[in-house]
């Protein structure tokens, strides 16, 4: 190897040492203002929900009334739970009344919105029983205020008293 070989040699050693540590003082920069940018989009974060704490709760009368609404949203709801209930009751007992067995008692979807703050609910049942007591049954639930939607009479062979009837029924509940 020629002198000029040997300083050719060195040089791009050199060179490709002062070029791998651009690139680790590179990386490191770029780690760094990775970091940087995942803490300002962080403090960001925070200071938009302070922000948006500060100007829903700047107006205690305001925040106040809104608490309130929530409330009364919920008592409404108790309500409507407990009138609910209260139906259902009614319906069981009428039917142990007419020596009917209620196996099913399904809420079918949201009530829905009526006049005079009313809501009407559907109530899918499955009854079992003789058919004079269903009538009677049916007819007693009909005078309490519901309406038969769609019935689905079954009969057993075997037992020839003894019918099944998939009811939908829908009644109104205060508001």
């Amino acid at each position: 190897m020629k002198l000029g070989e040997k300083t050719v040699n060195v040089l791009a050693c050199v060179a490709i040492l002062i070029a791998i540590s651009l690139l680790a003082n590179a990386w490191s920069l770029w780690t760094e203002r990775q970091l940087a940018v995942a803490k300002a989009d962080k403090l960001q974060t925070k200071l938009t929900r302070q922000l948006r704490f500060a100007n829903e709760h700047s107006d205690y009368k305001t925040y106040k009334t809104r608490l309130q609404d929530k409330q009364n949203d919920l008592e409404q709801k108790v309500e409507q739970q407990l009138s609910l209930n209260i139906g259902l009751q009614r319906l069981q007992k009428q039917a142990q009344a007419q020596g009917i067995q209620l196996s099913k008692l399904q809420i079918e979807g949201k009530p829905v919105v009526l006049q005079n703050g009313l809501q009407m609910q559907t109530l899918n049942v499955s009854a079992v029983g003789e058919f004079y007591s269903l009538l009677r049954w049916l007819r007693q639930v009909e005078r309490d205020g519901c309406k038969v939607k769609e019935l689905r009479l079954q009969s057993n062979v075997q037992t020839e008293k003894v019918l099944k009837m998939d009811i939908s029924l829908q009644f109104s509940l205060a508001n």
